[in-house]
């Protein structure tokens, strides 16, 4: 429990810039609790209209404050009526808030609350996709029925987004619960090549030896998981599984010029090397 305490103050640490935003610019922090504890009905100014609109959900959430604080704020909120699905300028609830930086006992309690799973925002993106660096959130979310086949406007899951995070752990949770192995993105992008990019080893071999994915699967361009390396010893992981990586994209390049291209020099030599030795 102390360990997961701990991971949440590290997590409002960690990001308490990205929730700057979420309060607006004239409301005094110091007086944060009281103005919501004494069930005060005024109302903040927003300074872009000067007109008087009333606090949201966002409003009572608060980096400085510990998870009990932001719970009993909510629950004030929530008792005046308030809409626990409320969305932000992103499109965003406060549940897909709370997932996309891993307070467990936060989601749990929004989760409680009978909080919408499978809202999508701006993105496409629905809570779990937004976890997807998470593996215990994803857990606590699969199992209030979140949708483990979502696809973002990127046509990426919760699945390739843990592939693109390198987080193992996510990645075979994800796969045990039935999501789509066989996934593309918009561009044809596979797991395998995410998982390349990502530079987890560990990761990439689990793939190929226990989830047997193809590894000489291309994608729109006509590259496969070789043209997505920035290691050499990923390199010579996939070649040593059999990659084909002499072939070339749909535009007549081989892996070493796509990847010189994007300026990855010690990879692409090597990859040279081995087609000027042969």
């Amino acid at each position: 429990m102390k360990r997961i305490i701990l991971l949440f103050c590290l997590s409002a640490c960690l990001y308490a810039q990205e929730f700057d935003y979420l309060l607006p610019d004239d409301f005094d922090t110091n007086e944060y609790k009281e103005y919501y504890t004494n069930d005060k009905e005024e109302h903040i100014e927003n300074k872009k209209t000067n007109t008087p609109t009333k606090p949201t959900i966002f409003d009572y959430i608060n980096p400085s404050y510990k998870i009990k604080d932001t719970i009993i704020n909510l629950q004030n909120y929530i008792d005046k009526g308030g809409d626990i699905n409320a969305t932000n300028t992103n499109g965003n609830t406060i549940l897909m808030e709370a997932s996309a930086i891993g307070y467990y006992d936060l989601v749990d309690y929004i989760i409680d609350k009978k909080a919408e799973i499978n809202i999508t925002n701006s993105n496409g993106e629905n809570a779990l996709i937004l976890s997807a660096d998470y593996p215990y959130i994803l857990n606590l979310l699969i199992e209030n029925n979140a949708d483990v086949n979502a696809i973002d406007n990127k046509g990426k899951t919760a699945l390739l987004t843990a592939a693109e995070k390198g987080n193992i752990m996510s990645v075979q949770l994800l796969i045990k619960e039935k999501s789509n192995i066989n996934q593309r993105d918009i561009l044809g992008k596979n797991i395998l090549m995410y998982a390349v990019e990502s530079e987890n080893l560990n990761l990439v071999k689990y793939l190929v030896e226990k989830v047997k994915v193809d590894i000489n699967e291309k994608d729109d361009w006509g590259q496969n998981a070789i043209f997505y390396v920035t290691k050499i010893e990923m390199a010579r992981y996939l070649i040593y599984n059999d990659i084909d990586y002499k072939s070339r994209n749909s535009i007549g390049l081989k892996a070493h010029e796509v990847l010189k291209y994007n300026n990855k020099i010690n990879v692409s030599n090597y990859l040279q090397k081995l087609y000027n030795d042969e």
